[in-house]
């Protein structure tokens, strides 16, 4: 430093900036120097200048005597600024400031030892948990209360019968509250505490209580949870069911039933219309929404069905409002077909549906009538429900409902034929015969699928030959998926149709049917324009013929490029000898990167080897990406020739990410 009065006049100055880079020239120089202008900056108006000074102090790696100085800083009680800054840069040193910061908690002043706890706690040390266990019994509140609460955020849970003994002795609210918070995040799950127990009735703790005891308590807590279902306040209701939640999650099995048990006779009293106030969907608590969704299913009251279909419209609610009301059982059905008369379009639906999922037999009769409704919500929902109940009398009114609907309802009225078909196939067949004949492709690609459930190759071979190709290309799929090996040469001819997307899919099919005289078409469709219809095709070998496969990949592999030098590399991987995996290992020389980081990843899977007689290079490869990747494959197989080749590449890394990750792979290793 030439000039420190100029450094000084400079920290005077109105403009924050040069203040700031003035305290950041002073980086690097010797501390004693310049101590004086950083403490200076530490109490600065701006906090960008504070920012630079506490940075600029724990760079230069101050001894002892600076941090006895630094925390002399604490005792200033008119700047703030100062205080936190100096509080900043003792938690940013950690433990080298450990020695004066177990001083400074024996101090005379309650506020400077309040702040020597809080700067443990954000150090987060175990070696500071003597201190706070003592600091327990500090005759300031404010200190003994951060004792509590620091001992909680280090988590050593050595210190759970300390703190119990500590709730006995001091009545001060405060610390009662700090040191149930702390026991909340580290006790382990036990029976209550005598003196938990002790404060259970006194209504101000009420809510620290329950959050405690979701975290500790086991099913032993049931009964104190339980009759906070009703108290007078609703953070503390709210608290309890959370916390009987938690606990029945986490309950062995003979625990949980007996936890259900003592719900189930809640069934029918005032607490369930109390429990169901507490339900809200759009509110910002979900652990609150998930936990009375769950407990209302265990406690099987029918009252909650109605309720519970805001959470089952809710779609991060939906499963497990759907697993409560079937819990409900048929008594909650019973509830919502009451309520159907009164409910909007949106509820109707969701009912329709609800009866379908459950098989509720009682609603047939609901769902038929909802096929007339107004609503297209309505009906959709009613024609999905009646496919789910198998309701084959229903395939008129649903096949009337065709010419109506757009294409998501056709979808649904289209998976509802396919179940009912099970049923009564002649009305479904008959449907079918009508939309193949249609002049709407649409139509005709929906009676292939339907052609597909019935398992009619006839119409299935003639469709196959339909003008349009999202008809054809239905019908090649189905015809693979029901295995009709006598329409194979229709197969072989859709692979050399004029849409590569028929192509393909003629491809997967012959593989389907599983008839190896596939193979030498399969084998012309390698030739293919389209790279889909090869990667189709080179599945479809594999599947059939897998000891030829290696023969075929060898030919491709070398004038291969992408997908299809993927779908080689997965066939090489699924056969995984040492001939595929020669062939892997000559794709580390390919110039697309992730080609050669996924056969990286198919040989640290099988032949690690492979990669070590090749690391040389590809720690040297122009791409961070794989020198990144070789660098973590080297890193989890073992022996002394990965060790070596990371550090020698170490040497040589130009890139910050890849050589951190070197540096602490090689720390790993030592």
């Amino acid at each position: 430093m030439d000039n420190p009065e100029k450094v000084r006049n400079a920290l005077k100055s109105p403009d924050e900036e040069l203040r700031r880079s003035v305290i950041d020239s002073l980086r690097g120089q010797d501390l004693g120097d310049v101590c004086e202008f950083i403490f200076t900056a530490m109490g600065d108006d701006s906090w960008r200048v504070r920012k630079e000074a506490v940075n600029v102090f724990v760079a230069a790696g101050p001894s002892g005597d600076f941090i006895t100085a630094l925390l002399e800083l604490l005792r200033d009680e008119d700047n703030a600024g100062l205080r936190n800054s100096a509080a900043e840069a003792v938690i940013m040193l950690g433990m080298q400031a450990s020695r004066q910061l177990k001083a400074l908690a024996g101090d005379t002043d309650p506020g400077v030892r309040k702040f020597a706890l809080d700067m443990m706690g954000g150090i987060g040390n175990a070696e500071f948990v003597p201190v706070l266990l003592a600091a327990l019994h500090d005759p300031d509140v404010n200190v003994s209360a951060a004792a509590a609460e620091h001992l909680g955020t280090i988590g050593d849970t050595g210190a759970v019968p300390e703190l119990l003994a500590a709730i006995v002795t001091h009545e001060e609210v405060f610390f009662r509250f700090s040191a149930l918070s702390a026991l909340g995040k580290l006790g382990i799950p036990a029976p209550v505490p005598e003196e938990i127990k002790q404060l259970v009735g006194q209504e101000i703790f009420s809510k620290v209580i329950y959050d405690c005891l979701g975290s500790i308590g086991d099913h032993t807590a049931a009964p104190i949870l339980l009759e906070g279902f009703l108290a007078g306040r609703k953070s503390a209701r709210c608290a309890a069911v959370k916390a009987f939640n938690r606990i029945l999650q986490r309950c062995a099995p003979p625990e949980r039933r007996e936890l259900s048990d003592s719900l189930r006779r809640l069934s029918g009293s005032e607490v369930v219309p109390a429990f169901i106030a507490l339900l809200d969907v759009e509110g910002k608590d979900n652990a609150l929404a998930e936990a009375v969704t769950n407990l209302l299913g265990v406690i099987g009251d029918a009252r909650a069905a109605v309720p519970l279909l805001a959470p089952y419209l809710t779609e991060r609610l939906s499963s497990l409002a759907l697993n409560a009301l079937a819990a409900i059982g048929p008594a909650g059905m019973d509830a919502l077909r009451g309520f159907y008369p009164h409910a909007d379009e949106k509820l109707c639906g969701a009912m329709c549906t609800l009866f379908g999922e459950l098989g509720y037999q009682a609603g047939d009769g609901l769902i038929r009538e909802a096929l007339h409704d107004p609503s297209p919500l309505v009906r959709r929902a009613a024609v999905k429900a009646a496919g789910q109940r198998g309701l084959s009398d229903c395939i008129p009114e649903i096949i009337g409902l065709l010419g109506e609907a757009d294409s998501e309802f056709r979808g649904a009225i289209i998976s509802s034929l396919q179940i009912l078909a099970r049923k009564d196939s002649v009305p479904v067949r008959a449907v079918a015969c009508r939309l193949a004949d249609s002049e709407q492709p649409q139509h005709r690609r929906d009676s292939a699928l339907l052609f597909a459930t019935l398992s009619d190759g006839g119409y299935l071979s003639r469709l196959v030959k339909d003008e349009d190709p999202s008809v054809r290309q239905a019908s090649v799929a189905a015809i693979g998926k029901l295995q009709i090996s006598s329409l194979q040469g229709i197969l072989q001819i859709a692979l050399v149709d004029e849409t590569p997307d028929v192509r393909m899919v003629a491809a997967e099919a012959l593989g389907e049917l599983g008839n190896a005289e596939a193979v030498a078409p399969l084998m012309l469709a390698l030739r293919d324009d389209d790279s889909r219809v090869q990667c189709a095709a080179l599945k479809s070998i594999a599947r059939l013929a897998p000891e030829e496969v290696l023969k075929v990949v060898r030919t491709l592999l070398p004038t291969a490029r992408g997908l299809l030098t993927i779908t080689c590399l997965e066939v090489l991987a699924s056969l995984g000898n040492d001939a595929a995996l020669g062939l892997v290992e000559t794709v580390l020389t390919n110039g697309d990167e992730e080609l050669v980081k996924l056969a990286l990843n198919i040989l640290s899977r099988h032949d690690g080897e492979r990669i070590v007689r090749n690391a040389e290079r590809l720690l040297a490869h122009p791409y961070a990406g794989i020198r990144y990747d070789t660098a973590v494959a080297l890193a989890a197989l073992p022996g002394q020739k990965t060790r070596a080749a990371l550090k020698a590449a170490l040497k040589k890394e130009e890139n910050n990410l890849v050589r951190d990750l070197m540096k602490r792979l090689v720390k790993g290793f030592a």
